[in-house]
């Protein structure tokens, strides 16, 4: 399928599906928990998703392998409806209370069973043979810790404007150039999304929950921490991602950190009132 596709399932649930997608999502769940030794884990951390999960779903769907792997959602404090749209699918969920993008991905780590760890995002859609041209390169050569590829982006509802398909084209070789220049450019520029590592590699390291230093770049600073440890491969596949959300210089995304989750405003509201009596 094509990224546009996807349109059809935009924010929808699993009660709004024909029946026989419906019986798709459900027979893949099922199958996938039936496979006791996996070679590859995806990883998936899960916060506000329910606008793109079907979507993402349907991608994994049609992944075409034959390498046996497991897929795992890591719920981060999600909401109800993301946490529903997983439930009444069947789908395989742990849970991580501890906010943070970090955390998320850490808990996902220790709960894998696969030799090749495949982190990916719930807004994202991903090339049918995503996971042979991910996991392959592990087995052909041994030092390798690390595969890694460029997003592209989509617009509302998986659509692709004319401005898109350029925005997508000097991202992928602004990235490329800059992958080129060695290996401080590189750590920048390496993302989650696209991102398969060896597990022996990764499980002494960790990934680093301390999420004022990560500040949303948890994935260079894995990529640091993974630099002295074996050899890097980037991979060209298609990996389409929605825009990130707009934020604030110098702060990360609200799935990153604690601080910027909406919180009852009871208490600041009573402090403001109380200030308000003291003045003349």
């Amino acid at each position: 399928m094509h990224i546009t596709d996807y349109k059809k399932y935009a924010d929808k649930t699993p009660d709004q599906l024909a029946i026989d997608d419906l019986r798709k999502l459900v027979l893949y769940f099922e199958l996938l928990s039936h496979v006791k030794m996996p070679i590859a884990s995806l990883v998936i951390p899960v916060f506000r998703a329910k606008r793109s999960l079907i979507a993402h779903i349907f991608s994994l769907v049609h992944l075409k392998t034959i390498i046996p792997y497991e897929v795992i959602f890591v719920d981060n404090n999600a909401d109800a409806e993301t946490l529903d749209i997983l439930r009444k699918l069947g789908a395989n969920v742990v849970k991580e209370e501890r906010q943070g993008i970090t955390h998320a991905r850490q808990k996902g780590l220790e709960t894998a069973k696969g030799q090749v760890i495949c982190t990916m995002d719930p807004d994202s859609i991903y090339d049918p043979y995503y996971i042979d041209k991910m996991v392959l390169p592990f087995f052909e050569d041994p030092d390798l810790v690390m595969c890694y590829s460029i997003s592209k982006s989509y617009g509302r509802d998986f659509q692709l404007t004319r401005k898109m398909q350029i925005r997508n084209w000097l991202k992928v070789n602004y990235f490329s150039w800059k992958l080129s220049q060695g290996f401080t450019n590189k750590i920048k520029y390496v993302r989650a999304v696209a991102m398969a590592i060896r597990r022996e590699a990764i499980l002494p390291i960790g990934y680093n929950t301390d999420l004022k230093v990560v500040s949303g770049c948890d994935d260079g600073i894995l990529a640091m921490y993974l630099n002295n440890m074996g050899k890097f491969k980037y991979v060209s596949v298609d990996v389409y991602t929605a825009l990130p959300p707009p934020r604030e210089p110098g702060k990360p995304f609200p799935f990153c950190n604690e601080r910027f989750l909406i919180k009852d405003k009871g208490i600041d509201t009573t402090i403001a009132e109380l200030e308000l009596e003291k003045a003349p």
